[in-house]
């Protein structure tokens, strides 16, 4: 009976114990800074998003994806819906969890994977900031059953509590950043603003590789040697349950390596060789570090640093949207549906970044302006010419038919633009457009502008057009 007495007293105190954490993390009082959880941010976007719509292509991997790849510009480029699932510091075994829950709210026709969490690392042994990481990215997920299941897998028994509960992994932020403590109870920690089209993105880095970053290239060599790659078992298996997942569900699935600056690596085909043996024979892979484009990827491209772990710039994730589009669509040639013929995704898609090198502004725009519509000018058949203001400047896009010769646009054309100042002036502009390297749009071609030093502008129209000559 005594014995009895105490077991009912120890299973009180525990639900005493459970009751508080519970009622501690409802308040919210030990949760990080919210402004800055991208992850919570993607899964809340992500149920919401799936709510009114599909998923076509379907990406998950780490920071490598969301900084090297910009769903809003793919799904532009491709016409379709594109949305990317990824969190910093977790490996290939976390993406396939989070692909587990992802595939519970949608259908795509393509998973692509990104391959740099295939490594040697154990996600039971995760420690310091990749922990975190890997708390922020389970905690993020709203899949109460598939979460259970995943936790033995992802935490060493040690960790359980931390990672279901923002109590017991954050109760240190009494020592250690009680000012964040008290703008929790404040209510003060608001998560950021999601923006009117948020699909997995996150812009960390704008500003490529600086002449003295380049030059320390030059001194001191690569930073990462392929020759120490290495891939564990478990990351061997989760890659082959996430072939196997998708196989059962009639899904694509395409392994996708972006690129770090080809000074950063030694002795990237014997990591390649790795790479494509994890994945095996039957299974789709781009891999853009190899056979590596000079002209596109440039320093621009890549983050400023020579730390191993380098990830790309907005700028690079332009040019690998367009990679891995093409990829998809003409080497591959996966059937995605045509949404871009529906006024419905128009709607969703207007404005986003790249709309308007694959799409004619709506006629009903009140911000940009069109220059011209259909014309044929010298042989080279223009499908639409647009005048786009941002806050600091202006640009020109001109969307060419793409039967048209290549070689007739070599040197590009000049535009002869008369734009009408908000202050009543009128000046008149010879604006250059050119093909950039490596934008590649799949239904036509397009010249674009640099940006322009140009603000205040009412109207724009088009008195002319040249051809550039060498």
């Amino acid at each position: 009976m005594a014995m009895n007495k105490l077991y009912l007293k120890a299973v009180l105190f525990m639900a005493i114990i459970g009751a508080v954490i519970i009622s501690v993390d409802q308040s919210g009082m030990f949760n990080p800074d919210m402004t800055n959880f991208h992850e919570k941010l993607q899964w809340d976007s992500f149920y919401d998003f799936t709510r009114s719509n599909d998923v076509d292509v379907l990406l998950v991997g780490n920071s490598h994806l969301y900084t090297g790849i910009n769903p809003n510009h793919l799904s532009c480029a491709l016409g379709a819906n594109c949305f990317i699932l990824a969190s910093p510091g977790t490996t290939i075994t976390d993406s396939y969890y989070a692909l587990k829950e992802g595939l519970t709210k949608c259908d795509p026709k393509v998973v692509v994977v990104e391959t740099y969490g295939i490594s040697s690392t154990r996600v039971r042994d995760l420690t310091g900031g990749d922990l975190t990481s890997q708390f922020r990215s389970f905690s993020s997920r709203k899949n109460i059953l598939k979460k259970l299941v995943s936790t033995p897998v992802l935490f060493s028994p040690d960790n359980y509590l931390s990672a279901w509960s923002s109590s017991v992994r954050g109760h240190d932020m009494i020592f250690r950043d009680p000012d964040q403590i008290k703008k929790n109870l404040d209510g003060k920690n608001v998560p950021a603003k999601k923006k009117d089209l948020e699909l997995g993105r996150f812009t960390r880095f704008i500003t490529g590789i600086s002449d003295a970053t380049d030059k320390e290239y030059d001194e001191k060599g690569a930073v990462v040697d392929g020759n120490d790659f290495k891939v564990n078992r478990e990351n061997f298996d989760s890659v082959r349950k996430i072939q196997r997942l998708c196989d059962r569900k009639g899904i694509r699935v395409v392994f996708l390596t972006l690129p770090m600056y080809h000074k950063h690596v030694e002795n990237y085909s014997t990591w390649h060789t790795i790479i494509s043996r994890v994945i095996g024979l039957g299974y789709d892979y781009l891999d853009l570090q190899e056979p590596y484009d000079h002209e596109v990827f440039t320093k621009e491209c890549f983050e400023d640093t020579r730390n191993a772990n380098q990830h790309m710039t907005a700028q690079g994730a332009f040019m690998a949207d367009y990679k891995l589009a093409s990829f998809l669509v003409d080497k591959i040639q996966v059937d995605l549906p045509h949404r871009y013929q529906s006024e419905d995704w128009h709607r969703l898609f207007y404005g986003e970044n790249g709309y308007l090198e694959n799409y004619p502004l709506d006629p009903n725009d009140n911000r940009n302006f069109p220059l011209s519509g259909k014309a044929n000018v010298g042989g080279i058949s223009i499908l639409n010419c647009a005048f786009v203001p941002y806050d600091d400047g202006s640009q020109v896009f001109m969307r060419i038919d793409k039967r048209t010769d290549p070689a007739l646009l070599r040197n590009g054309l000049e535009l002869y633009v008369n734009l009408e100042m908000r202050d009543g002036r009128v000046e008149r502009y010879k604006i250059p457009v050119r093909k950039i390297k490596g934008v590649e749009p799949l239904r036509n071609q397009v010249l674009e502008s640099n940006v322009l030093p140009i603000t205040g502008v009412k109207s724009a129209s088009l008195s002319g057009i040249a051809r550039l000559v060498d």
